[in-house]
């Protein structure tokens, strides 16, 4: 695999506990500074795949790499450091109950251990950025939909991490918070990181520097 090579799914195959066949022959390669766009049905395995993307599922056969390194169940410093690596909204990537906004956005710089001065100013930065000044020591609970999104593309973005899983990013906001989201995300795409999304729903627009796959019977096309 070559450095500048973030993901790297070779002839993946996953099925359930109960045998249902999730992926048969998944490949998928993405370099630093691309992006790809994932549609599937409900029940095509999308969410899957960002478990295995981040080490929460493991393939029966096939290879999964990010980063250069294989992600496997008995490999816990390297899905550690994938995870440090990277970004995370929707589905798996809650927001932590107990946290206020603020805690959640420097969540990722915490456990980097970046300096707390660093941490105030990306905060800072983040809040401005995405409206959310008001809402610093508010916590999840007392969020709207659209606010609790906000803070998941402010947290997946606080610590640069070169790559970036979105799950479906879009899913019943309002049409002016939607051309907000795709324009923010259009920026990202652009930027020298790297999105994986997934989405039921094809967007409006096609986002710059992304390729669209169709996930449909275990494989993507």
């Amino acid at each position: 695999m070559s450095d500048k090579t973030i993901i790297e799914l070779s002839n993946v195959y996953l099925k359930t506990d109960r045998g249902h066949e999730v992926f048969k022959d998944l490949n998928l390669k993405l370099l630093s500074g691309e992006s790809a766009i994932i549609y599937g049905a409900a029940g095509s395995g999308k969410s899957t795949l960002i478990e295995l993307l981040v080490g929460r599922r493991f393939a029966d056969a096939g290879s999964v790499e990010l980063f250069g390194s294989l992600m496997q169940k008995n490999k816990k410093r390297i899905i550690k450091s994938v995870r440090r690596k990277t970004g995370g909204i929707g589905g798996l990537f809650t927001l932590v109950p107990s946290y206020t906004v603020s805690e959640n956005i420097t969540l990722p710089l915490v456990l980097s251990g970046e300096r707390k001065k660093v941490q105030k100013e990306r905060l800072m930065k983040m809040l401005t950025e995405f409206s959310l000044l008001k809402q610093a020591s508010v916590y999840p609970d007392k969020l709207t939909r659209v606010e609790n999104t906000l803070v998941q593309f402010a947290r997946a973005n606080v610590a640069h991490q070169p790559l970036i899983l979105i799950d479906e990013p879009l899913a019943g906001l309002d049409l002016k918070t939607y051309d907000r989201i795709y324009e923010y995300m259009s920026k990202l795409a652009v930027s020298g990181l790297s999105l994986v999304i997934v989405s039921s729903e094809e967007l409006k627009n096609k986002l710059p520097n992304t390729s669209s796959y169709h996930l449909i019977n275990g494989s993507l096309a």
